[in-house]
């Protein structure tokens, strides 16, 4: 889940976007709220790289480029910054904070708009956590990391949580998505590669580790289809715990 800080000198502009914006999307949690640059400063080291911060830059005192500086300054991961201004001098003067900024904002603006933006970045927050998830789950087994077919097993699990249909087909579902992932990549090359890292994974990883865990009799295959669908079957209850206890901080910020 997604925490969010808004930096912005209307409170009741601020309540109102994040009313709008949590009733929309439910991966997001409020972090803090704040009216004056200096109040958010205390807020910057509590924030992740996958935290949204929506910043007002004509702010009194700090303004908005003070704080994207003092933020770089004491922080070596950025969360995502969405300044917005009405003040076209200083939306020009953001770009000089490019590297730092996901994207700008011109008030007045449609709430809609930055729900489609915030819907984006937690899309993409999402698929690194699974990732994560994933990534962890593999390391029970015997599997080199640094090879395409670690990559595409990890591609491969990570886009099935997040549909599970494509494991159905998985030459016009799993492998296509793969394809296009990896810069058009034959699907030949993708099934051939992932067939020999699964059966790698099986001949090098101890029996007493997969036999349980694919619940397989020594010597039966396993096969690219069944190796996905059990490390997603495992991996479900990690991930609806997290999702449950994020669904609880998500209920205690409703209504602000």
């Amino acid at each position: 889940m997604n925490r969010l800080a808004i930096l912005e000198d209307n409170l009741e502009f601020s309540r109102s976007l994040l009313n709008y914006i949590i009733r929309r999307n439910k991966k997001i949690r409020l972090s803090s709220l704040a009216i004056k640059g200096e109040e958010m400063i205390e807020e910057i080291d509590t924030l992740e790289d996958n935290d949204i911060l929506l910043l007002d830059l004509g702010l009194p005192e700090i303004n908005g480029l003070e704080v994207i500086n003092k933020l770089k300054q004491k922080k070596q991961h950025i969360p995502y910054i969405i300044v917005m201004s009405g003040d076209l001098s200083l939306l020009e003067k953001s770009k000089e904070y490019a590297p730092y900024i996901y994207t700008t904002l011109k008030k007045p603006f449609a709430f809609s708009k930055i729900v489609d933006i915030i819907e984006e970045i937690t899309h993409t927050s999402e698929q690194k956590c699974y990732e994560k998830f994933v990534k962890e789950e593999l390391r029970k087994f015997e599997i080199n990391t640094t090879t395409m077919g670690y990559s595409y097993i990890v591609d491969a699990i990570t886009f099935c949580l997040e549909d599970e249909i494509l494991l159905k087909d998985m030459k016009n579902g799993l492998y296509k998505k793969m394809s296009a992932k990896n810069n058009g990549v034959s699907i030949s090359n993708i099934k051939w590669t992932m067939e020999k890292s699964v059966k790698s994974i099986q001949r090098y990883t101890a029996t007493s580790i997969i036999r349980p865990y694919f619940r397989v009799e020594s010597g039966e295959k396993i096969t690219p289809k069944l190796f996905i669908a059990t490390v997603i079957e495992r991996l479900k209850p990690k991930i609806e715990e997290e999702t449950n206890k994020n669904d609880f901080l998500q209920a205690s910020h409703k209504n602000i």
